[in-house]
């Protein structure tokens, strides 16, 4: 083969790799323009799907003002818990436990016996899209104390409630809002996880560990607390 044949086939074989390379970018570019468009026609449907919910929620949630407020802040903080700004999958998970006697609650379980599964989810993501609104400061000393708590733990051992609900307690993966809920409502809760005998659910389990290493007097400050943060 002469030097000039050599140099054809080389240029030959060039041109064809040079070919397949931009084919190979002309599939790419289309890809990443079909999930541009995709996405692009993705967002604004969940949006909207998102709102739809969250309309229909606001509707199934006039049956819940008279103890959590129409803004899911409740009027009567002794008697009930603040539903604004809580993860809405933990509040469906909640409505779903009440119905089935998983979470013993009365007034509850008949509430949620008249709901289907789609408006459990959409009066959840309504009340998850609300403002939670803190609790005035009622005790300094108390609240100081239930802070230490609150970061580093109690003297028993019990861990830091900011290491499961996060650093500001509005939650984290699978626990809970706790931030501005009231006082009395939290530490009621930390009664029934400790005196309970036991828990089906695996997360009341690690907070019944918890309350058990708590004093009742650390309770009632970690209690006040957390009813201050907003």
């Amino acid at each position: 083969m002469t030097s000039q044949r050599i140099s054809d086939e080389r240029a030959r074989k060039s041109f064809q790799d040079l070919n397949r390379l931009n084919n190979v970018r002309k599939s790419i570019c289309l890809v990443v323009l079909a999930s541009s468009s995709m996405l692009l026609t993705t967002t604004p449907t969940f949006a909207a799907d998102l709102q739809t919910s969250i309309q229909h929620g606001q509707q199934i949630a006039q049956t819940c003002v008279a103890c959590h407020g129409i803004d899911g802040n409740t009027a009567s903080p002794a008697l009930y818990p603040n539903l604004a700004g809580q993860a809405p999958a933990y509040l469906e998970l909640q409505l779903v436990n009440f119905k089935s006697g998983e979470r013993p609650n009365a007034i509850m379980k008949g509430f949620a016996a008249s709901l289907k599964d789609s408006d459990m989810h959409d009066v959840s993501e309504y009340f998850g899209a609300q403002t939670a609104k803190p609790q005035a400061s009622s005790n300094r000393d108390l609240e100081e104390e239930g802070k230490r708590i609150f970061t580093k733990g109690s003297s028993a051992g019990a861990p830091a409630c900011a290491s499961c609900h996060g650093a500001q307690g509005h939650g984290q993966a699978a626990f809970p809002r706790v931030a501005s809920q009231p006082a009395s409502y939290t530490l009621e809760q930390l009664h029934v996880y400790r005196d309970a005998p036991k828990f089906n659910n695996p997360l009341a389990t690690v907070m019944k560990g918890v309350a058990v290493k708590l004093s009742e007097d650390e309770m009632k400050s970690v209690s006040a607390y957390i009813a201050t943060i907003p």
